[in-house]
């Protein structure tokens, strides 16, 4: 994640937080593909709402943000730690049986997006399931509010995870929907199995 999306949602992170109303729809499916009871990471736990969800499944959660102030926040909701980390910093190897990133990947300068999906890949378990959305479009950049974008074609998403490890199955899938800055969005979600 770039300096300025961090510091966007450090500044940001109470308004961020309250507006989080329920967990996302998709994890529930993206929970079926888990190990019962097992590991699971989130990368861009937010205010910890999709984090309160996959510990009331009954995962063994690993909540991490690169926002201190996100993390905080999701600390005090949980009532247990969730850690400050940025992408680059994971190092987990064969250590979960999912990894779930909901709108945090999406923040990857287009260059590292590569050795983040192989990081990734490396941290699960064999059989192990990845999932992450993304904002789609056509050329990188910042939107309105100073937030760096990715901003990948669901083609080229498609292949830059196939390119980046010997994945068992991607799949993917697109909607409509919303986001923080209230815009009508395209997203694409990513499901990968180690």
């Amino acid at each position: 994640m770039t300096n300025g999306t961090v510091s966007f949602y450090n500044d940001n992170a109470d308004d961020y937080a309250a507006r989080e109303r329920g967990p996302n729809p998709r994890l529930f499916p993206f929970l079926q593909r888990c190990k019962a009871a097992g590991k699971v990471l989130e990368l861009g736990a937010g205010g910890g709402v999709d984090a309160a969800a996959i510990i009331k499944g009954g995962f063994d959660l690993d909540a991490t943000d690169g926002s201190s102030e996100l993390a905080a926040i999701a600390t005090r909701r949980l009532g247990r730690p969730v850690r400050t980390m940025l992408f680059d910093e994971l190092d987990a190897i064969d250590a979960y049986d999912g990894i779930y990133a909901c709108a945090s990947l999406t923040h990857v300068p287009r260059p590292n997006l590569q050795g983040i999906i192989e990081k990734v890949y490396r941290a699960l378990t064999h059989g192990g399931a990845a999932w992450a959305s993304f904002k789609t479009g056509v050329r990188e950049g910042t939107d309105a509010l100073g937030r760096y974008y990715n901003y990948l074609s669901a083609d080229e998403l498609i292949a830059v995870w196939r390119e980046a490890a010997p994945w068992r199955n991607v799949e993917m899938e697109s909607w409509l929907g919303g986001a923080y800055d209230s815009r009508a969005t395209s997203w694409v979600a990513i499901t990968a199995i180690r």
